[in-house]
């Protein structure tokens, strides 16, 4: 049976990918650092900007550290995700850069980016291509530091695609060591056995489904902690081939180690807004 929400599932590990993109540039460089940049591109990754062309990813340690020092914020405003005829996915974005240099000099410009992934069998793609275009300049700007929402987004969306997929051995990276699922029917989940029950369970009642998120806010708790509040619409196909929708709140405390290529669920509690249900047509 073809899954109608192959193309939002494979947004998801997309945009995963492209979340983690930025967050190289928006904290100091280390070399697990920079080993989590590699692991998002494939071994002959195009990269082309007005700055040129690089290919491969050898180098990039050289590469960065043109960058030592800067403050740079990647603000996110536009994302479309397609899959290829070849396969492939093309991921095109729209951007706000923020940057304060150590002169103190500053500057900001809106950018498109133009990106190809490889999709591989139960893993995250890899960029292929990736091209730069300047598209304005911003004259005047108060910088706003960009990481703790491109770090919960790169987690929000990996997340979902896992749940979404049910895999619970790969959702096992985003689960920290002490955690409590409140899943808002009354189920508390803080075991790994209760996980791997819970993500069996959905599969005795879905068939495929996917999430998409509005109302998106995160607050950095300075402590190594984020807490994310986000509502979520669902849809679904149910084992009888029924079509379901819901809607969702969702409280999320993470623990964020810079050196992880994710930060970490300590907390996630559920509201249930719009009960789950079947429906004629989405």
């Amino acid at each position: 049976m073809k899954n109608i929400f192959e193309l939002e599932q494979q947004a998801h590990l997309a945009l995963a990918q492209y979340h983690r993109w930025y967050q190289v540039y928006e904290v100091p460089f280390t070399k697990e650092r920079i080993e989590n940049q590699k692991d998002i591109l494939s071994d002959d990754v195009e990269i082309s900007s007005e700055w040129g062309t690089t290919k491969g990813k050898e180098g990039l340690e050289d590469r960065l550290k043109v960058y030592t020092g800067w403050q740079n914020a990647h603000h996110v405003k536009h994302t479309e995700v397609k899959i290829l005829p070849n396969g492939q996915l093309s991921l095109e974005a729209d951007i706000l850069y923020q940057n304060i240099r150590p002169d103190n000099s500053k500057h900001s410009y809106t950018l498109h980016y133009s990106t190809e992934l490889q999709p591989r069998e139960n893993d995250l793609p890899l960029f292929t291509k990736l091209s730069l275009k300047p598209t304005g300049e911003v004259k005047e700007f108060n910088f706003e530091d960009a990481y703790p929402e491109n770090r919960t987004k790169s987690f929000m969306h990996y997340w979902l695609y896992l749940i979404e997929n049910q895999n619970s051995d790969k959702s096992k990276e985003l689960l920290a060591n002490d955690f409590l699922l409140q899943l808002g029917t009354g189920e508390n989940i803080s075991t790994l056995k209760g996980f791997d029950e819970w993500i069996q369970s959905i599969s005795t009642r879905i068939l495929t489904s996917t999430h998409s998120y509005k109302n998106f806010k995160v607050v950095d708790n300075k402590d190594n902690t984020f807490s994310v509040s986000v509502d979520f619409d669902w849809k679904g196909i149910n084992l009888q081939n029924e079509k379901m929708i819901a809607e969702t709140h969702h409280e999320w405390l993470l623990s964020n180690n810079k050196e992880e290529r994710f930060a970490r669920l300590k907390m996630l509690k559920v509201a249930i807004v719009k009960p789950f249900q079947v429906v004629a047509d989405f």
